[in-house]
């Protein structure tokens, strides 16, 4: 049986070979501070160690999945280390995308950001029919440095760009048009569970070898990681851009509001 630890920002269930997380930060808008990082590398690494774990699927609220970095504690200056940081939510895609088992995301609501990473590096994409996505970094002066590279892996390199350039909103039938999303519709259980009980047969070994050999086709790289940290942590040092989201942050007002 998987073992449950006691996370703050995380909710983990454990059924039948199948490890949930729910990401459960509802007084923050499902958004990405230094602790989420941290016990969701925890939990991914735990199921990552737990022989009788298949299938992990990650997970939000009902109208929020994920939206990206916590702008609460960018404003308040708590995030001291941004370079760390985003080394360590890098490091998070990293361990999804090498792990031996099949990363599942259960996407509703708002996914923002850093929130539309963990989709793209999931390996399967499950949407409600409410779901939207949009990566809304430039219009602060940041980029999505970190997303980016598995982005472009999961739907193609001017897809992606597309998306990061305009900022835009769209849709689950959008998305699963671009290929971000792989089924999407009302009955989401029906649709995981008929891929968890194939999925859950599938040996670890196997998942391992495949995603290794998926990963020396493609250009993620330790440099790669290198240079998406060193431009994230670069932009947030800028003061115009802190400027950006205190703004946002404490009055709600966008950049071109101003």
């Amino acid at each position: 049986m998987g073992v449950t630890m006691n996370y703050q920002t995380l909710k983990i269930d454990y059924q039948s070979a199948v490890q949930r997380i729910q990401i459960h930060r509802p007084e923050a808008n499902n958004s990405i501070n230094s602790q989420l990082i941290q016990e969701l590398l925890s939990a991914l690494q735990a199921a990552e160690a737990d022989e009788t774990v298949k299938v992990v699927i990650l997970e939000g609220l009902p109208d929020v999945f994920c939206t990206g970095m916590d702008f609460q504690e960018v404003a308040d200056g708590t995030n001291i280390d941004p370079k760390a940081s985003s080394h360590d939510y890098y490091n998070i895609l990293k361990q999804m995308s090498q792990s031996s088992k099949v990363i599942v995301s259960l996407v509703r609501g708002k996914v923002q950001a850093g929130g539309v990473g963990l989709v793209a590096v999931s390996d399967i994409v499950i949407a409600d029919e409410t779901v939207t996505f949009v990566l809304s970094e430039l219009l602060f002066g940041l980029l999505p440095a970190c997303v980016l590279p598995f982005l472009i892996r999961r739907i193609g390199f001017q897809k992606a760009y597309r998306l990061a350039l305009t900022t835009q909103e769209i849709s689950a039938s959008e998305a699963y048009t671009l290929g971000l999303v792989d089924e999407y519709g009302s009955n989401t259980n029906k649709l995981i569970s008929q891929y968890v009980k194939r999925l859950k047969y599938l040996p670890s070994s196997g998942v391992r070898e495949l995603k290794n050999y998926i990963s020396q086709l493609w250009i993620i790289q330790s440099e790669t990681q290198e240079l998406a940290v060193n431009k994230i942590s670069s932009l947030l040092g800028d003061p115009t851009v802190q400027e950006k989201i205190k703004r946002f942050n404490n009055e709600g007002v966008y950049p071109w509001q101003a």
